[in-house]
């Protein structure tokens, strides 16, 4: 009787198999089907727990980073000893015009006027343009505005070369210095410095370094390229930097 039922089993599940190979059935998808909810719960708590570490991991490196920023722009501040600073966050950026400006949370209430030098943890982003009771805009010295030129020195060893900062080429991300008041050999490398001729921007406060020295169309007049020192894709906090007299 066993060998009988053994043997029926046996011819059944050929049947089965030869079924399902003919009619390209998955006979085992049932046993899949039921493995993966069983186990669907435990894949997706460790999948969450993944998501979750990554999600932490960014926050914690953010965090990290602006902290860093905030105390560069400390250190920064307090070697300029004539003025005082106004910390402020970044809150709005025009897309079409990413160079240009930028507007802070600061305004007329917290003492700021137009034309007050501002500067990220790196060094010199630019001067307040517009100004209301709570927001600022700054007009970055990266912007197309022809009209914003800047006074300016290479430090070459122990002489300064004077000129004036005309422009800016985003493709290359690089400054344009011409009007040199010295035909000296300047090497690339050399650092760049608000000179505090103007008025406006306070002098010593890095603007980058010089990456190459070019000529203009007409073969004349040296054009300096500097790359900024700060990253205008990417800051958050700025002072803005008003004079103790004010």
């Amino acid at each position: 009787m066993l060998k009988v039922k053994t043997f029926v089993i046996l011819v059944f599940i050929y049947l089965i198999s030869f079924i399902a190979i003919r009619s390209d059935i998955n006979i085992f998808y049932p046993f899949y089907l039921l493995k993966d909810v069983i186990f669907y719960p435990v894949s997706a708590i460790s999948s969450q727990e993944d998501v979750s570490t990554t999600i932490e991991e960014g926050i914690n490196n953010a965090l990290e980073k602006e902290l860093e920023e905030l105390k560069t722009i400390n250190d920064l501040s307090n070697t300029l000893t004539e003025f005082d600073s106004v910390k402020a966050v970044v809150i709005e950026r025009n897309m079409m015009y990413w160079f240009n400006t930028i507007t802070i949370n600061k305004g007329t209430t917290s003492g700021l006027k137009e034309d007050m030098a501002v500067v990220s943890s790196k060094g010199l982003i630019g001067k307040i343009s517009k100004v209301t009771k709570t927001t600022s805009e700054i007009k970055l010295i990266t912007t197309s505005d022809i009209n914003n030129k800047i006074s300016v020195l290479v430090k070459v060893n122990d002489d300064n070369i004077y000129g004036i900062m005309t422009g800016y080429d985003k493709d290359k991300n690089l400054l344009e210095i011409t009007g040199m008041n010295k035909l000296n050999d300047i090497p690339e490398e050399s650092l760049v410095y608000t000179t505090g001729m103007g008025g406006v921007f306070p002098s010593g406060i890095l603007i980058g370094k010089v990456k190459e020295i070019t000529s203009d169309k007409y073969d004349v007049a040296k054009i300096i390229k500097v790359e900024p020192a700060s990253d205008f894709n990417d800051f958050r906090f700025v002072n803005v930097l008003v004079r103790k007299d004010t």
